[in-house]
């Protein structure tokens, strides 16, 4: 019963931090970085159509230079109207204001007047948004707009940009309310002039869409803004003009002089009129450049709704929704795929997403999630992948724990005490190279007078090996009474087939000690050779002439005999010495052991294990164990 109340509370704790995280996404609480991504599918797409209609007018630094008057006199921009006018151009729109009057306002709406298609512009105070928080609103305006100019124009519409929390400007509003009212943008009081309606006829559904004339939808975010769809950097995209070159140029041609531009390549155009100084006070970072005209960010709004072109944000929910996906992608590849290739999966997973979202933004302009989803996505693999090696690591303690288990059940199939018969010196040691191993030995007292010893090398390692060595000793402990060595290993072969289908097999030697008659017989199932030392250093070694591995097939194991003097050692091992290795793949081989042993003439056995095995240890250096080790050592 507690279980499942434990189950349940963790289930509801689970519930509530997904959701947590969820609404992270919901609340767009790090749009501060997300800004920084989108900044950065920016400068990585390419560059956008723009309309050739737009040409820029610069009042920029040549233009203040040779004018030599700031602010730049009225009757300047009456001049300027006038040479576009006689160029033939579309529209002109100003982003200069006019709010204080001068001596030259007459003239200016005079210029204004007659071209027919000049567009002022106005400034409001905006002072912050609706209580549903679905546009924005002012209090009145900041620099409003003369009312004979305004009489003039052939629109009107403001001019306001709104830089985001870190001063780049990325959207524009494209209207604004006041006194109950929506006033439109400047660039959206021209396009709606040029397209025959109004923006009275626009339907507007603040923080979803406006409609504009023939069903066109333009997309608005939830606080009615638009994001600027800057076509590139500044001087790649539109035309550019002089201010001051236009003036001269009409000038010349007025006196027929030669001009500096020819103005008819301004025909059919619309031009942006507005400053672009050194230091001028409408200039404003964005994300493509440090610096960018306000009336290039008007220009790019006009370029964008003549397009039908705009930057869409996805959803709140639909963000979510790729949100999960990811999540659920990478927990997959946590849990699932193996330890050393899930981080590599997992960054092709994220690497992809980062790829669709710059393609999806470069190629549809729609603007997905990507700081979050892919930050959080980082720390559900780091979780997940902690959690894993957490749980590998209480499988791996308690897989310790049970072999440290197995490794007592096994070395309880081993002789504790060796037995005292006829003066033998015997001294035995198994280091496996796994917590448990293969290797086995036996040393039975047979009679008061018989000592007989075994010693055999399970082929494999580790759990499987160890299961089989108990299985190989139990039945020798059965057999070993049973008559002479080579019918003890013939029992122990015709058994070990009958019951085993592990398909594993042993090596094993067994050997008969008769210290009455200082004899050895003994009999060899595929194991190494027996070395015998003498006492002056002599060397016999006794391979066995009949016998296969145990385990594997039927057969006769010959029965071989020598005797021994008093002093003589007697070395019986597995391969784990023979074979065991250095970095460097360099073997310890059967003569490295031989020429050890001869030092080891008149030690006892216990001192030849230990001095066989320590040799054996700095031999491999840092190499790792890869066999069982079994020495068996019995000073006569």
């Amino acid at each position: 019963m507690e279980k499942g109340k434990a189950s349940i509370v963790g289930r509801i704790v689970a519930f509530i931090v997904i959701v947590f995280f969820l609404s992270l996404s919901y609340l767009r609480v790090f749009d501060d970085f997300e800004y920084n991504t989108l900044d950065f599918r920016y400068m990585l797409r390419p560059i956008q159509p723009v309309n050739k209609d737009i040409a820029i007018i610069h009042i920029s630094d040549d233009t203040i230079t040779q004018l030599g008057d700031w602010p730049i006199p009225r009757r300047n921009h009456a001049l300027l109207i006038s040479a576009l006018k006689s160029a033939g151009v579309k529209l002109i729109v100003m982003d200069i204001f006019f709010s204080e009057k001068t001596g030259d306002d007459q003239m200016l709406a005079d210029a204004a007047r007659e071209a027919g298609n000049v567009y002022l512009p106005y400034v409001l105070d905006v002072s912050g948004k609706t209580p549903d928080d679905r546009c924005f609103t002012a209090s009145g305006f900041a620099a409003p707009l003369l009312p004979e100019l305004e009489s003039a124009a052939k629109g009107t519409g403001f001019v306001n940009v709104l830089p985001d929390r870190d001063g780049k400007v990325r959207h524009v509003t494209p209207f604004i309310e006041y006194k109950g009212k929506y006033y439109p943008h400047i660039t959206f009081s021209a396009v709606l002039q040029e397209m025959g309606t109004s923006f009275d006829k626009v339907e507007i559904v603040p923080g979803k869409y406006m409609k504009l004339e023939k069903g066109r939808i333009v997309p608005l975010e939830e606080n009615s803004t638009m994001l600027v769809n800057y076509p590139g950097p500044w001087v790649q995209t539109f035309r550019h003009y002089s201010y001051i070159d236009i003036i001269q140029s009409y000038l010349a041609q007025t006196l027929g002089q030669p001009s500096i531009i020819d103005l008819q390549g301004l025909k059919g155009s619309v031009c942006y009129v507005g400053f672009t100084a050194t230091a001028s006070p409408d200039a404003h970072p964005s994300p493509i450049e440090p610096v960018y005209p306000g009336v290039g960010v008007h220009a790019s709004l006009y370029n964008g709704l003549m397009n039908n072109s705009f930057i869409i944000r996805l959803d709140r929910i639909w963000n979510i929704v790729a949100l999960v996906f990811l999540w659920i992608l990478t927990g997959a590849i946590a849990v699932r795929a193996h330890r050393k290739k899930a981080f590599i999966y997992v960054f092709v997973a994220i690497a992809g997403y980062l790829i669709f979202s710059i393609a999806l933004f470069s190629f549809f302009g729609v603007w997905i999630d990507m700081f979050y989803p892919v930050t959080s996505a980082i720390c559900v693999y780091g979780v997940l992948t902690f959690q894993r090696y957490l749980d590998e690591t209480r499988k791996r303690e308690l897989l310790e724990k049970e072999l440290n288990i197995a490794k007592n059940i096994q070395q309880s199939f081993l002789p504790v005490e060796i037995p005292k018969t006829g003066g033998l010196d015997i001294a035995v040691e198994m280091k496996t190279a796994r917590q448990v191993g293969g290797d086995l030995y036996d040393i039975v007292e047979l009679d008061n007078e018989k000592l007989g010893v075994m010693i055999g090398d399970v082929s494999g390692k580790g759990v499987p090996a160890a299961l089989f060595m108990a299985k190989v000793v139990s039945v020798f402990k059965s057999f070993v009474k049973g008559g002479a060595c080579n019918e003890v290993v013939k029992s122990v072969n015709e058994r070990l087939i009958i019951e085993s289908n592990s398909n594993l097999f042993v090596t094993l030697t067994y050997m008969i000690f008769d210290t009455a008659k200082r004899t050895v017989s003994f009999s060899i199932g595929g194991h190494l050779p027996t070395i015998v030392v003498s006492r002056d250093g002599n060397v016999r070694i006794f391979a066995g002439e009949e016998g296969t591995p145990l385990g594997l097939m039927e057969g006769d194991f010959s029965r071989e005999e020598f005797t021994y003097d008093e002093g003589d050692l007697i070395l019986l091992y597995t391969d784990g010495v023979t074979e065991a290795m250095t970095v460097r793949n360099e073997m310890f081989e059967e003569k490295r052991l031989i020429d050890l042993a001869k030092t080891l003439t008149g030690r006892s056995a216990a001192e030849v294990v230990t001095a066989i095995h320590k040799k054996i240890t700095e031999f491999a250096g840092k190499a790792e164990q890869h066999d069982d080790i079994t020495v068996l050592a019995i000073r006569t």
